[in-house]
């Protein structure tokens, strides 16, 4: 079974509305965000192991030139095999993803993050599923779609944006913080398009990604010696 894990719904929908059911895929969320993913992954593994895990979802640009939609592999939190595997798709971009403890606000931010890393693009994370996975001996692939670019400063806090307690957001807090600010609402309806055009990118990318996925975990397992592989579809 691979599982493919993302931590918010929004971040999973187009996946999801697209699904080709032929892909035998389970669809995990974790609820959380940040460091608390790593436990609700952890719980997840425990109750029903993959033999792959493909952490999926949204992120901030730290480099010029990655545009909204843009997918990103990150290299330092994937199998390396599957990034050999995932070379023939050469608008993906495949490097460094640096996981960071709060949502960077700003370009300013931003830029400083990319230029003492040489990360790609920094999202909440990668590093916690990746401890995860290595410990529980799962090899795990870390694809992320670019949600703001590396110019772009959010128009509302990140803790607005999601609350740092729950991991989720919730619409009464950016509505009375946009009633509170109306000159930010212009932002906010460009970020919510940014982040539906990124939703629509992963989806696709992951369409792509998994059926490469899927031969890969195939011939391991005939290699292996078992010649029949029951895959799981969980919508």
């Amino acid at each position: 079974m691979i599982a493919t894990v993302f931590a918010m719904e929004f971040e999973s929908a187009g996946f999801r509305a697209a699904q080709c059911r032929r892909l035998c895929v389970s669809i995990w969320t974790l609820g959380v965000t940040g460091q608390r993913s790593a436990a609700a992954l952890k719980r997840m593994i425990e109750s029903s192991r993959p033999e792959i895990v493909v952490s999926a979802g949204f992120s901030g640009a730290l480099q010029p030139g990655l545009e909204v939609g843009t997918i990103v592999i990150g290299e330092n939190f994937s199998d390396p095999q599957i990034v050999r595997a995932l070379r023939i798709f050469p608008d993906y971009q495949i490097g460094p993803i640096l996981t960071v403890p709060d949502i960077l606000e700003s370009s300013e931010a931003k830029a400083s993050a990319g230029a003492g890393s040489g990360a790609l693009a920094g999202d909440l994370e990668s590093a916690h599923l990746h401890q995860v996975c290595c410990e529980a001996n799962i090899p795990m692939l870390s694809v992320r779609t670019i949600s703001d670019t590396l110019e772009q400063d959010l128009p509302l806090p990140g803790s607005v944006l999601i609350n740092p307690e729950s991991g989720r957001s919730d619409p009464a807090v950016i509505f009375q913080y946009l009633f509170r600010n109306p000159a930010k609402a212009a932002g906010f309806a460009n970020l919510v398009n940014g982040a539906r055009s990124a939703q629509q990118s992963l989806a696709s990318a992951l369409e792509k990604i998994l059926p490469v996925i899927l031969k890969l975990d195939r011939k391991g397992a005939s290699a292996s010696g078992t010649t029949n592989s029951t895959w799981i579809v969980e919508g």
